[in-house]
């Protein structure tokens, strides 16, 4: 049943979020925990006339981590790819190269067979869209920002020169991908600007559900401290191990879709009306010049985000005159 299921959900990814057009060569990547997923996107692209072809990949050891080589190349030359991996590659040199080359993503990290049929992805997809842009449109427009939480959230950073995206489900042709579940706009503190502690108190990627909250201590775009018990030193670890760039505070963004439900897995964590998440490592994708081999997400469960100084988001409520 739940095949059946996926298969509506897979064919309106396919045919309406990325438009495969008869005789396109449609990529699907898989790893061995998201094949069953994987499958359902390669049928409904063959449904839709596209040339399907399905690649399984080994398991990467973290988000932002560069496929292989061959899965690379691959990616180029395809008119469609799907990621359907239990690491986002979303954020790697590989994915920006191919979508320079003209390939449209769909991006489907860590999604699973139940994610593909309810919670975020029952959302009214045209409904969400307006919204989502609209939260777009009030980032693309702030200069400053100021976050802070119930849990000792606190921080500022410039968003001066930083494009926001609406990441509603639907390709958009200027950011080269579309992902699901839908319901974010994310952009990048301009970078050296943030200043004071994030608290992560919902899940974590590479994480996934936190035990205890994670403070991170951030000073002019870095994280100087992690702190918040086994999480934390995990976390810690992560960024110690990595390169230069792997502390650097790479991605705001806040969650619209009203359907996402909190999971413990950021696929859909994330997107939750009135969360935000910020992001560590990478920001290239988002429009910004630091480099890393890591891109990992953490979420902040009731924020209030002031945009040079108008509250936007309130105690984890999206506040709604911004769409009218």
């Amino acid at each position: 049943m739940l095949d059946v299921e996926m298969a509506a959900a897979a064919r309106g990814i396919v045919e309406d979020c990325l438009d495969v057009q008869p005789g396109e060569e449609v990529l699907v990547i898989a790893d061995a925990r998201k094949e069953r997923v994987a499958r359902s996107i390669a049928r409904a692209a063959a449904g839709a006339g596209g040339e399907a072809i399905t690649m399984t990949m080994p398991l990467l050891e973290s988000h932002g981590n560069e496929p292989p080589t061959t899965v690379a190349e691959a990616m180029a030359a395809a008119d469609v790819a799907f990621t359907c991996t239990s690491h986002a590659i979303t954020h790697t040199r590989s994915r920006l190269a191919a979508a320079e080359a003209g390939t449209r993503f769909g991006i489907l990290r860590s999604v699973t067979e139940d994610m593909m049929v309810e919670g975020a992805m029952s959302v009214d997809f045209e409904e969400l869209r307006r919204r989502t842009e609209a939260v777009r449109d009030v980032l693309d427009a702030a200069t400053e920002a100021h976050v802070t939480s119930d849990k000792g959230t606190d921080i500022t950073f410039s968003l001066e020169g930083c494009s926001a995206f609406s990441l509603d489900g639907y390709y958009h042709e200027n950011y080269g991908f579309a992902t699901l579940p839908p319901g974010e706009s994310p952009t990048h503190p301009a970078e050296g600007t943030a200043n004071g502690e994030i608290v992560i108190d919902v899940s974590m990627d590479n994480l996934g559900q936190v035990d205890e909250p994670i403070t991170l201590e951030v000073e002019d775009g870095f994280v100087t401290d992690v702190t918040g018990g086994d999480d934390a030193d995990e976390l810690r670890r992560i960024i110690d191990e990595n390169d230069e760039n792997a502390g650097n505070i790479a991605e705001f963004a806040i969650g619209t879709n009203p359907e996402a439900k909190l999971i413990g897995n950021l696929a859909e964590d994330k997107k939750k009306a009135g969360t935000v998440h910020f992001a560590v490592g990478d920001n290239e994708s988002l429009g910004g010049t630091l480099k890393s081999d890591i891109h990992l997400d953490g979420v902040v469960r009731t924020p209030t985000v002031r945009l040079d100084g108008e509250v936007v988001v309130d105690d984890g409520a999206l506040v709604e005159s911004i769409f009218d």
